[in-house]
């Protein structure tokens, strides 16, 4: 599948979201699908890790705009302004000087960096699919998933590292945030915004997006697909790490 050259963007230090009525009453519509509640947790700092651009306002701002237009008490946002804890990081999993930080149904799908540009689609998408459980997976690879989340293998990380202007990175994202909530989190998906991630898009040597990670849980682990992986292609790799061997279907 293709994949978008990483080209760093230049811009103010600080960002807004802009949304027409037109644009809201679209996401509206897509939001009233919703059937379960679904849970994000915003992790910030009041001055976003000293980054040269606030990326936690428009990040803030989007969420606020989702919950506002949800149906009521269908997303429910719980936000952590990690500088303002008596310095006591209340979550070990996230990393203060990663913020903006997302983590949705308790950290199953986890993003590092504002879901913003062409990643909003898949974002609200996500909202919509774990909300009334159609994640739009194979039967199969449902299957496979539903018997790994009733196993003992620890979990599998997806890294997927995408960029807002990246037209594919909306698709990989989704797939990925799909394997973790049919799996109950023994998949977990971490998306990473390369331009406000950029020592992680070193460390894998990323210059295309979507690159696409798996790794074992504490482990660096290995680029598998540059571009969006088939879906087949991404379930044999994550059974390949887990060394979970499905009953036959």
């Amino acid at each position: 599948m293709s994949a978008t050259p990483l080209t760093p963007p230049t811009g103010p230090e600080e960002v807004h979201i802009e949304v027409d009525e037109e644009t809201k009453g679209i996401i509206r519509d897509m939001l009233s699908q919703m059937v379960n509640p679904v849970v994000f947790d915003l992790f910030t700092t009041s001055n976003c890790a000293g980054r040269d651009t606030n990326w936690c306002i428009p990040t803030e701002e989007l969420i606020d705009l989702l919950a506002g237009l949800a149906p009521e008490g269908k997303l429910i946002v719980n936000k952590h302004r990690l500088d303002q804890n008596g310095g006591n990081n209340p979550n070990p999993d996230v990393e203060e000087n990663r913020v903006p930080i997302i983590h949705i149904n308790g950290g199953i799908i986890r993003y590092l960096g504002a879901p913003l540009g062409e990643e909003v689609r898949a974002f609200i998408e996500t909202i919509t699919r774990i909300s009334t459980g159609k994640t739009g997976l194979r039967a199969r690879t449902r299957g496979t998933l539903s018997s790994m989340a009733n196993s003992d293998v620890k979990p599998v990380e997806v890294v997927t590292v995408v960029t807002p202007s990246c037209p594919y990175c909306p698709y990989a994202v989704l797939l990925a945030n799909m394997f973790a909530f049919e799996s109950k989190g023994k998949v977990r998906s971490i998306v990473v915004e390369a331009y406000e991630e950029p020592d992680i898009a070193d460390m894998y040597g990323v210059t295309a997006v979507p690159t696409v990670v798996i790794r074992n849980e504490g482990t660096q682990g290995d680029v598998e697909f540059v571009g969006v992986p088939p879906e087949a292609d991404l379930l044999k790799k994550i059974l390949s790490y887990s060394g979970f061997n499905p009953p036959a279907q």
